[in-house]
């Protein structure tokens, strides 16, 4: 198993005991830097699994079109149950 597969598996079990807020404050931490690796991806991937997991609306982040998955690379904030971008 690689190290992101690791990593990500590690941060989707310690997520589960973050409050809503931790996670958009890490996520918001996360995206402010440019630069991107497999590392910083698991833990962002993992970030909004957390999210998904509570039923909350990442409609607003994540799109689907042609077979293709967008996720938009932003700070949010949390308006009801939907993530919404920043920006």
């Amino acid at each position: 198993m690689s190290a992101p597969t690791q990593l990500y598996q590690h941060l989707v079990e310690k997520f589960k005991n973050y409050s809503t807020q931790e996670l958009i404050t890490l996520n918001n931490d996360v995206v402010t830097n440019n630069a991107w690796g497999s590392t910083k991806s698991a833990f962002r991937t993992a970030i909004l699994d957390a999210f998904s997991k509570r039923g909350l609306d990442l409609s607003h982040l994540v799109s689907k079109e042609d077979g293709f998955t967008s996720v938009k690379v932003t700070q949010i904030k949390l308006d009801k149950n939907v993530l919404l971008p920043l920006c």
